[in-house]
Parts: C-alpha cells; structure tokens; sequence
C-alpha cells in the first residue's frame, strides 16, 4: 500500500495519513479521490473537501490536505468516502463509488494508527484504509524549498525523461507518507523545479525532539499509463534543511536495483538551490508575545427602539435573561475579557 494523507489544519491540527488499496475497473485502472463528510448538528452529511485525483493508480498517494476543526467536547463523526472518475469534467454524481469508511474523529486521534475496511452495498472486498493521526501545535516553521537535478537517468525510449519528485515524512510506526509532490518537467535530464513552501511540521512529526527523522525524496518519470519509472531517491533531515549552508548541498540519486551494475555510480545529483526554514507566527503567538484585546461598545439608544420601559422595546431590562443588547455584550465580552490585563470593558451611550 502507498501512504496517502488527509491533513486537518485548522486549529488544532491533524495529518491523517492514508493508505489505500482500491480495485474497480477490471481492465482499467482507477483514477480514485477521497471526499471527506462530516455529520452536522442537523444529522446530515457535510462535505468538508476533496483530495486530488491520481491518475491510474490502484494504491494512491494522497497529498492534498482537507482542513477541519477539532472540537474535545463534542463527538464528530467523519465519512470517508472514496470514488473512481473515468472523466475530468464527470461530476461526484457519475463517478463510480469504490466504498467507504464512518468513523469518528476522536476514534482516529485516540488509536494514532488505524486499519479499517472499506465498505459497499455490493461488494465484500473493496479494499482497506489505514489512517494515523498527530497533532499539530501551528504553524511555526515554514520551509522555502527549491531543487534542481543534473544528469538524471534517461528513462524514456524516444526521449530523455519527465521528472517530477515526491517528499515524504516517516510515520511514528516506520512507514512513510507522501506530503509533497512536485510539477513534473517534460523531457529533460536537468529539471529545474519551482520554489515551493511546506510546514516543517508536516516534514517531520516532532521537529523539536526529533530532528533527525528521516526526510525521503524519491525521483521519478512521468508515464501517462501511470506506471511512472522509478529513478532513484536519497534521505536528508530537517536538521541538514536548517543548515545555513543547505542551499549548497548536493545528493545522489540512488536507485537499489542499479546498485549491481559494474560501473554504475548514481541516477543523477539532486542540488538545493534554495532552502529557508523560517518562523512563522499564530495568533496564539500574538497573545501569549503580550497583545491584548481591549473590549469597546456602544449602544445607539435611537428612538426607533421603542420606549425601554415597555417589554417590546430592544432596550428594555428584563430580570431573565436580559435584552438583545445584554444578551451580545455578555457574549463578546465574556471572551475577550481573558485577553486584557485590566479585565474591563468600555460601555458608551449613543443619544
């Protein structure tokens, strides 16, 4: 199985990273993506997002994250639900549904790693999804990362190749998953690909503690059948991105099944041309660095409003639960009043 990923990142932050095997077409093969549900407060089916769509692919490799929020205190049940499109423009309603997954939220961040089976009104055996779930604590790193190739092996019978090339982080079981692919190149030997930002945290599940983990980039030729031609990979570190000298380092592509060959050396140098890892910051970041919220209101007291002595009136106090205007002072003020030293509120009158 390919790891493939859904990443909740909003909040409080979760990669879920999946892992796939879809069978459908019994002579083509499935071009599967995910649309993620989530039950609302009504018992209906949300749709929260939608992975990308991989070509041709009978265990793919997700790496387009779909944000959502995680609420403790309440339970949230999620549907996986997977589809096989045979058209780009087809609609959800056409595509062919391969199966699904209920489950709730709390269940996959409490197991970190889960196996289930996916499901269908038809079927027995559509496959399995394995998702493993962290937390992510925001966005406070962010890498600017940009590589080039030179001399990478020719692939392609009647021309060169057409590179592109996936970074994936290890998982806290050994396993990895995908969290970047890049642009492929057609028809060239010294790709130049473009400069792209990722959060460090996806790189690496623990960058604090664990620098080290391994980083895995894997190089490989674009076919439109998708049997993509694997060209070689190296492994460096967060440690060696954060290097102030890492946009001169240079790796060998190694590909494992060349290794016996007589002469061979390498599948092509790997350059980073560029690499930042820089800080970024949260509005947490703000608040806990001193920013206060300071809470003004004003209330136009216009005669339109009616006399407040008289119950139908917006102005008029109730002993209950007090008017409309009460009512969203107390709401506001109630949250923005941990955010301010002194713990007080301006009220002004508006004659």
């Amino acid at each position: 199985h390919c790891p493939s990923s859904i990443g909740f990142l909003t909040c409080y932050v979760h990669d879920v990273c999946m892992m796939c095997a879809l069978y459908h077409d019994v002579t083509v093969l499935s071009v599967p993506y995910i649309v993620l549900y989530q039950k609302n407060h009504e018992q209906t089916w949300k749709e929260l997002g939608r992975t990308e769509k991989v070509s041709n692919a009978l265990n793919p490799a997700f790496e387009q994250p779909i944000p959502i929020i995680f609420k403790f205190e309440k339970r949230q049940d999620l549907r996986i639900r997977v589809f096989d499109i045979d058209d780009s423009g087809q609609s959800i309603g056409m595509a062919d549904f391969l199966g699904e997954l209920e489950i709730p939220l709390g269940q996959i961040i409490a197991s970190r790693v889960l196996r289930k089976p996916l499901t269908h009104p038809r079927f027995k055996d559509c496959g399995s999804v394995t998702i493993s779930a962290t937390e992510v604590n925001g966005l406070h790193e962010l890498a600017c990362l940009k590589f080039e190739g030179v001399g990478l092996d020719k692939k392609d019978f009647l021309g060169k190749s057409d590179p592109y090339y996936e970074l994936a982080r290890q998982n806290s079981d050994g396993s990895f998953t995908t969290v970047y692919r890049s642009e492929t190149l057609p028809s060239t030997l010294n790709p130049k690909w473009k400069q792209h930002e990722i959060n460090v945290k996806r790189l690496c599940l623990n960058p604090t503690e664990n620098p080290g983990a391994p980083i895995l980039f894997s190089c490989y030729d674009h076919d439109d059948d998708g049997s993509h031609d694997f060209i070689g990979y190296f492994v460096l570190t967060l440690t060696q991105l954060r290097d102030r000298n890492a946009d001169h380092h240079t790796y060998e592509l190694i590909n494992p099944k060349m290794l016996k060959k007589k002469h061979y050396e390498n599948s092509g140098i790997i350059k980073i041309v560029e690499c930042r890892v820089e800080k970024t910051y949260s509005f947490l970041d703000y608040i806990m660095g001193g920013l206060q919220l300071n809470c003004t209101i004003a209330i136009d007291f216009t005669g339109s409003n009616g006399d407040p002595q008289t119950p139908r009136s917006l102005h008029y106090i109730s002993a209950a639960d007090g008017n409309h205007y009460q009512q969203a002072w107390l709401s506001i003020g109630q949250i923005i009043q941990d955010y301010d030293s002194y713990v007080f509120t301006s009220l002004y009158q508006l004659l």
